[in-house]
C-alpha cells in the first residue's frame, strides 16, 4: 500500500485535479495534512509520496528523490507567506519578537534569512499555533501560511485594540534581493518506494492531474471559495500567479536559499527521479545567486 501526502491548502489543487480517479482501485491511500505535518509524516515512513517543505526535502536527501518538474513556487508576491508586522519597515524588526507558523518549515527559514541578510536585523523568534490575533498581541510582527495567510491579506482586518498591521510578502522581498523565484514546496518520495510508485504509474498520474488542474483553475478556484469565503476572482488570480514546473530558474532560486538556509549543504546530495531516467542531480549545471558569493 502507498499512501500519497496532499497538502491542505489551496496551491496544491491544481496538481491533485482528478488524481484519485486516476489511481482508483490501485492500493493507494492519501493523507492530508500541513507541510509541517506531511514533513515528519514522509520522514517517519508513514506517507510515501507527498509535497512537502522544499528545505526538509533537502534535509532528507538521503531518504527522498526529488520529482522533477512538481513545485509550488513563485517570482515575486506568493499571497500566502505573509510577514504581517506593526513596523513600517521590516528593518525596523531588530531586537522584537517575530512569532512563526507552526505549519511552515521553508518559510520559517526564509524569514530569517531576509532578516539577516536582506533587512539586516537581528529579531528574537518564537514558534506558534497560526491564529493572527493572538500572535501580534505577543509580537511585533507574525508570519502566516497557507490559505490562513491568504484570508488575512484578503480581509485586511483590525486586530482589536491594535489596528491593521503592516504586510509583507516573502516571495515579494526574496525578488527584490535576489532576483529569482522562490520555491516552497518540492513533491519528494521515499526513495524505499520508487519501485512501488513505478508500478502503480503514480508519477505519470501526477503529470496528468497536473495539466489537467492548470487547465481548470476557474473550476477549481470555483469549487474552493466556499471554503475560504473569498471573491472567485481572488482565488483565479492566485493560482495563475503561482508557478509548478521547478524550471532552471526556479532551481537556481532553491539552490540560492538551501545554500543560505543550511550549513555545508552539498547540491549533489539532492536527486530527482523519473522512472524512465533513475536518479540524477537536481542541480546539475544550476549556479545560486550572486548574493550567496557575496555573504
Amino acid at each position: 500500500m502507498l499512501t500519497i501526502g496532499i497538502i491542505d491548502y489551496l496551491n496544491v489543487e491544481p496538481m491533485y485535479y482528478r488524481l484519485q480517479e486516476r489511481l482508483a482501485g490501485r492500493p493507494i491511500a492519501f493523507r492530508r495534512g500541513v507541510p509541517s505535518e506531511l514533513n515528519r509524516a514522509l520522514a517517519a515512513g508513514e506517507i510515501d509520496l507527498a509535497p512537502i517543505s522544499a528545505i526538509a526535502a533537502a534535509e532528507m536527501a538521503d531518504q527522498v528523490a526529488i520529482l522533477p518538474n512538481l513545485s509550488i513556487a513563485t517570482l515575486g508576491a506568493v499571497k500566502t507567506v505573509l510577514l504581517f508586522s506593526w513596523m513600517a519597515d521590516p528593518r525596523e524588526l531588530d531586537d522584537v519578537r517575530i512569532a512563526l507558523s507552526d505549519e511552515s518549515a521553508t518559510s520559517v527559514e526564509l524569514v530569517k534569512i531576509l532578516a539577516q541578510h536582506f533587512w539586516q536585523v537581528s529579531p528574537r523568534y518564537s514558534v506558534e499555533s497560526q491564529d493572527l490575533g493572538q500572535m501580534l498581541r505577543r509580537a511585533s510582527a507574525a508570519l502566516l501560511i497557507g490559505d490562513g495567510a491568504l484570508v488575512e491579506s484578503a480581509h485586511r482586518r483590525d486586530i482589536p485594540g491594535r489596528g491593521q498591521p503592516h504586510t509583507f510578502d516573502l516571495g515579494d522581498e526574496w525578488l527584490k534581493w535576489t532576483g529569482l523565484p522562490f520555491v516552497f514546496a518540492l513533491w519528494a518520495a521515499r526513495r524505499s518506494a520508487l519501485p512501488l510508485i513505478d508500478e502503480q504509474g503514480v508519477v505519470s498520474a501526477l503529470y496528468e492531474s497536473k495539466a489537467e488542474g492548470l487547465a481548470h483553475i476557474p473550476q477549481i478556484a470555483r469549487a474552493y471559495a466556499p471554503r475560504l469565503g473569498l471573491p472567485l476572482g481572488v482565488l483565479t488570480k492566485y493560482l495563475h500567479d503561482l508557478r509548478y514546473d521547478l524550471t532552471p530558474r526556479d532551481r537556481a532560486g532553491l539552490l540560492t536559499y538551501l545554500r543560505l538556509a543550511i550549513p555545508g549543504f552539498q547540491p549533489e546530495s539532492v536527486q530527482c527521479w523519473l522512472p524512465s531516467a533513475g536518479l540524477r542531480p537536481t542541480f546539475a549545471g544550476i549556479e545560486p545567486a550572486d548574493v550567496v558569493a557575496g555573504l
